[in-house]
């Protein structure tokens, strides 16, 4: 079962109940790989050889013998304790957040990323479960997270202006993403959800939850996380004063200036979320959005994931 993302969407909410009840499942065959060991272990190496295919330049590449070497070494202890289900996680399955700022598309190596994994994974996955998120949002959040990670040595950063312009020439589709993960896992049924659902039900956790872990899980005994404060997001301002900052005295004193910066106009009621799309923008996305995910539902390989009034209970 794989649980793919998408970025921004709550993701590590998920991950991070998954990681604190990783023995109760344990122990009723359910096996969950923590998502940092998956992406250092799996994600990573196998991105590192997908770019052989994709022409891009990189500094680490790793060919097809050592990429086997090391996904039999991660699959090995999983394969011996042969669990009736398997649960691997990571939102970095298609790609990351910066590949979708600098192209103004969603998730640039999709095709190359997800053949790799697919071919590496030694079991055939039965399921996939996905989050969608509006493409205004989505690349909002996605830019914030982006911007943290510029560094000092990074070339020609984007700025908010130039994603726009690209997102809004080059029409996002969750719809295209979507067909690559039906390429690459033909056995899959893929379970998708709407971010906004989950934000505004969030009972719909345990419904999520209750998808990945199988039949055999109670999710209702799962236990929470012990640290549940969110991470802090970058307000509007935040962003622009860090930006103009860039322009004027260049990308190492933007960086030194930026945690100080945030702390000085953290998201509230006084400075709101970051934000770059005019009124006509932010609806055109959204209704992109709305009729992708109608389409979507009319797919026998896709399972929309509503909310449940049983979990409400």
């Amino acid at each position: 079962m794989l649980h793919g993302g998408f970025h921004k969407t709550a993701s590590t909410y998920l991950q991070r109940i998954l990681q604190r009840n990783k023995n109760f499942m344990g122990k009723r065959g359910v096996h969950y790989v923590p998502h940092r060991e998956m992406r250092e272990q799996f994600t990573v190496p196998c991105q590192r050889n997908a770019h052989q295919h994709t022409g891009f330049p990189r500094k680490k590449f790793i060919d097809d013998e050592t990429l086997r070497e090391i996904t039999r070494k991660f699959f090995e202890p999983i394969i011996e304790r042969a669990p009736d289900r398997l649960i691997l996680s990571d939102e970095n399955l298609a790609g990351h957040c910066g590949n979708c700022i600098k192209f103004g598309r969603l998730y640039r190596f999709k095709d190359a990323f997800m053949m790799v994994s697919a071919r590496e994974i030694p079991f055939p996955v039965r399921e996939v479960h996905l989050s969608l998120r509006n493409y205004a949002d989505f690349f909002a959040a996605a830019y914030v997270e982006y911007f943290r990670s510029i560094r000092a040595d990074s070339s020609s950063p984007i700025l908010a202006h130039s994603m726009v312009d690209k997102v809004i020439t080059r029409f996002p589709m969750w719809n295209g993403v979507i067909d690559r993960v039906k390429t690459y896992f033909p056995e899959a049924q893929i379970y998708i959800w709407a971010f906004e659902d989950f934000r505004s039900n969030p009972m719909m956790a345990n419904q999520i939850l209750s998808n990945i872990a199988g039949p055999e899980i109670d999710v209702g005994k799962f236990r929470s996380p012990k640290d549940q404060n969110p991470r802090p997001t970058a307000s509007h301002r935040a962003v622009e004063v860090i930006q103009n900052l860039m322009l004027s005295d260049g990308v190492q004193a933007a960086v030194d200036a930026r945690r100080e910066i945030q702390d000085r106009y953290p998201r509230d009621k006084t400075n709101k979320g970051f934000d770059p799309w005019s009124d006509w923008e932010r609806e055109h996305l959204t209704n992109l959005y709305k009729k992708d995910l109608l389409r979507l539902a009319k797919d026998p390989r896709v399972t929309m994931v509503r909310p449940d009034t049983v979990f409400e209970q």
